[in-house]
Formats: structure tokens, C-alpha cells, sequence
């Protein structure tokens, strides 16, 4: 079949000038050898195997992605208790000395200390809503650590992702050269018969 396409892309070529031609052979030849190197590796010889692959590749690629989307979502919740963990941490002695119940200079140490009051108190409402009831301590060490760790096998899956999809790329390309092969090699009739019985 892949014979048959260079055929067929040499007769479609015929049109176009000689280096054009030289040149547009010289690029196929290339797209061939390249799908016949990936078939011999992978001991694809039929067009099932090649679907079969093909299938399995993409459903490879799609679990790599999945994978890291659940990865990535715990990320993002490891960034927020780790900004409002601090938060509340640094900005807590200031919280702290606000309810020391002195009234006098309430209103302007409340003033002075707006901003800090304010984050302190986004990340006590962020992290009693995120976070078991009792919790005493704020672990933002282990959740430092547990990013770093989700960061580091997001970075390996990245990568997987990119070679996986690269050879769905490949075994995509290998399938459309196969289906102008085909579709050159049959009739009309034949083509629809075909379409009919693949539906």
C-alpha cells in the first residue's frame, strides 16, 4: 500500500515542473521510508495492526493527560494553602494583637494594619473552608514537599506526553498514506461498497 502511494503521488506530481517533481518524490520517498522504518520497528505489517496501534497509542495518550490534569488540579489547590498558609501565619501576630481588647487606639492600629488584616483574614476564611475541622498546625512544609514532588512527575509525564503524541502523529500519517493508497486502488462502486460496510 505504501508502494501504491508513492505511485500515486508520482502520478498527481506529473503535472507540476521537473524539479518540482524532483523534489516532491525526493519528500515522499522520505515520508515513506520513515512509515516503513516505524512498521518494521513496531512488527506492523497489516492495516488492522496499524488500527490496532493506532488506537492503542491515542488511548496511551489520552490516560497520560488525564493522569496529569488530576495532578495539575491538586497543584493548583497546593498553591492556595500554601499562599494563605502563609498568610495566616505571617500576618497573624498583627490579628493577634488587634483582639487584645485595648480600645483607645483600636481604630488607628486597625488602620495602619489594613492590608495585612485583610489577607490574614482571607486566609483564615480560605483555610477553614478547605481544611479538616481541628486542624491546629499548618503543614505547609509537606505541602511545599508534595508540590515539588507533583511538579517534578508532572515534568516526567510532559515529556512522556510529548513522545506518545509524536507517534500518534506518526501512526496518523502512516494511516493517511495507506487510505490514498486505497482509495486510488478502488473503483468508485467498490469505494462506496466499502464506506457502506466500515459504517
Amino acid at each position: 500500500l505504501l508502494m501504491k502511494y508513492l505511485s500515486v503521488q508520482r502520478e498527481k506530481s506529473r503535472k507540476y515542473s521537473q524539479s518540482w517533481q524532483r523534489q516532491h518524490t525526493a519528500d515522499e520517498l522520505k515520508t515513506v521510508a520513515k512509515a516503513v522504518n516505524y512498521l518494521s520497528e513496531h512488527s506492523i505489517s497489516t492495516l488492522a495492526e496499524l488500527d490496532a496501534a493506532l488506537s492503542s497509542v491515542s488511548d496511551q495518550a489520552d490516560a497520560i493527560r488525564e493522569g496529569m490534569k488530576t495532578a495539575e488540579k491538586r497543584m493548583k489547590e497546593l498553591q492556595k494553602l500554601i499562599e494563605y498558609g502563609k498568610n495566616y501565619t505571617e500576618y497573624k501576630p498583627i490579628h493577634d494583637e488587634l483582639k487584645n481588647g485595648w480600645t483607645n487606639k483600636r481604630d488607628k492600629y486597625e488602620e495602619a494594619h489594613r492590608a495585612e488584616l485583610t489577607l490574614w483574614n482571607a486566609a483564615s476564611r480560605y483555610l477553614h473552608a478547605n481544611l479538616p475541622k481541628g486542624t491546629k498546625s499548618l503543614p505547609i512544609a509537606e505541602w511545599e514537599k508534595e508540590y515539588a514532588t507533583l511538579s517534578g512527575q508532572r515534568t516526567a509525564e510532559y515529556t512522556k506526553l510529548k513522545e506518545t503524541r509524536a507517534e500518534v502523529a506518526e501512526l496518523h500519517n502512516i494511516r493517511k498514506c495507506v487510505d490514498i493508497a486505497l482509495k486510488a486502488d478502488q473503483p468508485e462502486q467498490t469505494r462506496a461498497k466499502r464506506h457502506e460496510q466500515e459504517r
